[in-house]
């Protein structure tokens, strides 16, 4: 497991050893649910100082790589998807962005009425049905979220329930055909896996959840999809950066 780290290189030591662990990560040598050698072993195979090894497990398990649970050792949670909250971005390109492959499974696609206080929302008709799909996403084919999405296309683009059913991100289709979204609003809260959502997922049912819900506006504030997401905790995290 072990490799030499270069003790004349600028780069901090506890840095080099936090990346080649992540590497081994991303070798998959180490499973979801496998636990690291102990602290002391570490220092050993590295020839590094119990401060550097703590200083690097704590970046990772502050990152969401690892959880230490105080007697019991340190454990794998594979990586755990952090998504920034500073910044409107899509799953698609947040995966992207961080080395996943993205997937998707359409659970259904179609047109729906949708309750009434998201037909506020879009300023329609109560009963005017919407463009509907519902999916399971995945980063490396791992399930990491369920999505639903109402969608109010403008009437000069053209887009077909089969053209939501083979994209990957409905933000990239909608830019490709000169729709951007430039603003979004949100409201996240916790809630616990029911039957479906834990099997989709493949979680245990009352598993923690988050969910994500709001609406995403193109230019001069019009809103075009409402959007409910629900995240596994267990496998993805948001994460916010503040100043004063």
């Amino acid at each position: 497991m072990s490799v030499p780290l270069d003790r004349h290189s600028p780069i901090p030591l506890y840095f080099q050893f936090k990346q080649h662990l992540l590497q081994q990560f991303g070798n998959d040598e180490f499973q979801c649910g496998h636990s690291l050698p102990p602290e002391m072993d570490l220092v050993k195979d590295f020839q590094i100082s119990r401060a550097t090894v703590r200083r690097a497990l704590h970046e990772m398990e502050h990152d969401g790589y690892i959880n230490r649970i105080p007697g019991k050792g340190t454990f794998v949670l594979r990586t755990r998807i952090k998504r920034g909250l500073t910044r409107m971005s899509s799953f698609s390109e947040d995966m992207r962005e961080r080395g996943q492959t993205v997937s998707s499974q359409v659970i259904e696609a179609s047109w729906k009425v949708p309750p009434l206080y998201i037909s506020e929302q879009f300023q329609t008709p109560e009963n005017e049905p919407l463009m509907y799909i519902y999916r399971l996403r995945l980063a490396d084919n791992l399930p990491i979220a369920l999505s639903r999405s109402y969608l109010k296309i403008p009437e000069n683009i053209e887009i077909s329930l089969s053209d939501l059913r083979e994209t990957p991100s409905i933000w990239s289709l909608l830019e490709h055909r000169g729709v951007l979204l430039i603003e979004t609003d949100k409201l996240m809260e916790a809630s616990l896996a029911n039957k479906e959502q834990a099997r989709l997922l493949d979680i245990p049912v009352g598993t923690a959840l988050l969910q994500v819900e709001g609406m995403a506006y193109s230019t001069n504030h019009i809103p075009l999809e409402y959007s409910v997401i629900l995240n596994s905790g267990e496998r993805y995290k948001y994460m916010i950066h503040l100043e004063r």
